[in-house]
């Protein structure tokens, strides 16, 4: 009995949805009747049906009457609720002239024909005391003999808006994905599922990388006649999540010589440096891919010695109990405190928790490594059809979506698509071959604009430089100098800066550069060129927006050049100096832009309606 009721409450748990306010049901709630509430009783959900017999709506939970009480004194009280179909937007037009245009009397006779019509069996092949679906009716039909259930009838129902509608829809939705794969974010991934990319030497890179769906309801026509009816389509998305390899844990050990994580031990000044690191920094939970921020590093405590509060066992065994997670180093220093629900503290061991952000090689690396081939997004799309098709998931009773009446027409929608043609692109007054229309960039490199010698303006130009490259800032300034001379334009570098400026980290940059321009007077056709090296483990240059805010005010144009990007003083071989010169190459065009050069420009096709707005 214990068994069966408890089979019968998963069952109805499955199939009922809160959303703030509101909950929606698949089928009716015992006890709980329509006819007991208010019509028109204030709640999110809609309009009821029936009388008003209860003006303050049924108690749940606290309110009196026999409703259980909460321990924490919360009430529950429905105050309104309907029994829903199709908006009218799904219907045909003579559907909802029926629904719009029938006299009160009609309405009421079509009313007493539905009750009626309800003691006849309709099949739809979906069970009304269960979330089952099936594919044939003889299918149906077994399940209800074997179970006792009855098959989905007509019953009265009212048109919902769309937008209850759709929020239903992408409810049941966001619930079957989440009974077969992990929500990551706004995102589902299956977690057993992700490669591990390699460079080219198949050294991994670090990473893993997991697929994650994004799916959505919404109502769409599939035609602009207004005759025909909106339908459900189904959106889905592929994008890539990405999870370091190595924990928190492994970081830290690596910082001591790769010590065993149970037995490294850290001194007062490291673990100070640690905490000035990770503090305040967002990390992964790698067992549910949650994001949390670290509120501090807990150097006296490990997953065995830190107790769970309330609870009278300790991390390790709370996270063996009920994570089903046997730790690795149980007894492994540091736990991790971060930030959990209303600002209350949260400890995990530092072995389950990963560094959020990436290194800046890899981030450089993601368009290669972590995208889709439409191939690969097709294959997405044909997994998310499995979720609406009945018997194609055999675990829990089959597909959540198509056990509430949520189908699959064998069919995709339809968009027209215009293919334009190549737009002249002409770079340096040469026109580019359609063949090397999709990397004609390379081209723009042996550009020759042929300037009047007489006309040709040298640039004053002040190299700001962080100090950690010192020795080889003059050779990368040469270089780029000589990049720009080489095409000829109307503006040039000269073979030495007019000015320079040793700049550090954060105010060390922007109060070098502001002392400079602040003390030295300045001749006319300034261009300052910022070779920065962005603080370790990040990508940017925090300086970088105050930097230019200050140069722009002046009146002075600028160009950053990353160092951490590339290292253009220290190139290790072949392939490095190629990225190298690729880099700069880029770099020298865009100063010669925005001097007033127009390296490049396009042509608009015809078949482009102006105006328009390209974004890309």
């Amino acid at each position: 009995h214990e068994a069966a009721l408890k089979k019968h409450l998963e069952e109805w748990r499955r199939v009922i949805f809160f959303q703030n306010s509101v909950f929606f049901s698949a089928r009716p709630v015992p006890g709980l009747s329509l006819e007991a509430l208010p019509v028109g009783g204030g709640g999110a959900a809609g309009g009821g049906k029936g009388g008003a017999s209860r003006a303050d709506g049924i108690p749940l939970v606290g309110g009196g009457n026999g409703s259980p009480a909460s321990a924490g004194g919360e009430a529950v009280t429905v105050i309104e609720g309907g029994a829903y179909g199709i908006p009218l937007e799904m219907m045909t037009k003579a559907e909802r002239d029926k629904r719009t245009s029938q006299p009160q009397q009609q309405q009421q006779q079509q009313q007493q024909q539905v009750e009626e019509s309800m003691r006849e069996l309709t099949l739809d092949l979906r069970c009304a005391n269960c979330a089952k679906a099936f594919t044939d009716d003889k299918g149906l039909l077994q399940h209800c003999k074997e179970t006792g259930h009855f098959p989905v009838g007509k019953e009265e129902v009212v048109p919902p808006t769309k937008e209850l509608f759709v929020q239903y829809a992408n409810v049941v939705l966001n619930r079957a994905m989440g009974e077969r794969m992990a929500r990551w974010g706004r995102e589902y991934i299956d977690p057993q599922k992700f490669h591990e990319p390699t460079d080219k030497f198949q050294k991994p890179l670090g990473v893993r990388i997991f697929r994650a769906y994004t799916c959505e309801f919404n109502l769409h026509k599939p035609n602009p006649n207004p005759e025909t009816p909106c339908r459900l389509g189904l959106t889905v998305d592929l994008r890539a999540k990405l999870m370091r390899t190595k924990s928190l844990l492994d970081l830290l050990c690596e910082g001591q010589g790769g010590s065993h994580p149970e037995r490294v031990t850290y001194d007062a000044k490291t673990i100070a440096a640690i905490k000035r690191r990770w503090n305040n920094e967002v990390v992964i939970a790698t067992y549910d891919k949650r994001c949390y921020s670290i509120m501090d590093i807990l150097f006296d405590q490990s997953p065995s010695s830190l107790p769970v509060q309330g609870l009278g066992i300790s991390h390790a065994q709370y996270f063996a109990q009920k994570k089903k997670i046997t730790l690795k180093y149980p007894n492994a220093k540091p736990m991790i405190q971060v930030q959990g629900r209303n600002d209350q503290p949260i400890y995990l061991p530092a072995e389950v928790v990963c560094a959020n952000e990436l290194d800046p090689q890899i981030r450089a690396k993601l368009p290669l490594v972590a995208s889709y081939t439409p191939r690969i997004r097709h294959e997405a799309i044909e997994e998310m059809r499995r979720y609406l098709l009945p018997g194609a998931q055999k675990s829990q009773g089959g597909g959540l979506l198509p056990a509430l009446g949520i189908g699959l027409l064998d069919e995709r929608v339809v968009v027209n698509v215009t293919k334009l043609p190549l737009p002249v692109i002409v770079a340096a007054g040469v026109r580019i071959p359609e063949g090397q229309g999709g990397n004609w960039a390379p081209l723009t490199a042996k550009a020759n604009y042929n300037a009047n010698p007489n006309k040709v303006v040298q640039m004053n130009v002040v190299v700001v430089y962080h100090k950690s490259i010192k020795s080889s800032y003059q050779s990368v300034y040469k270089r780029v100098a000589d990049m720009i001379r080489h095409h000829n334009a109307t503006y040039q570098f000269g073979s030495k800066p007019f000015g320079v400026v040793e700049a550090g980290d954060m105010n060390q940059h922007w109060g070098a550069i502001e002392r400079y321009f602040g003390g030295t007077k300045l001749p006319d056709n300034v261009f300052v060129l910022d070779l920065a090296r962005p603080p370790r483990g990040q990508s940017n240059d925090p300086a970088y927006g105050a930097v230019k805010c200050f140069l722009a005010k002046g009146g002075f144009l600028s160009q950053f050049v990353n160092f951490q990007t590339h290292d253009h003083g220290r190139s290790r071989d072949a392939r490095d100096e190629k990225k190298s010169t690729t880099i700069l190459s880029g770099v020298a065009r865009q100063i010669l832009s925005k001097c007033g050069v127009r390296v490049w420009w396009v042509t608009i096709p015809k078949e482009v309606p102006l105006p328009a707005v390209f974004v890309g």
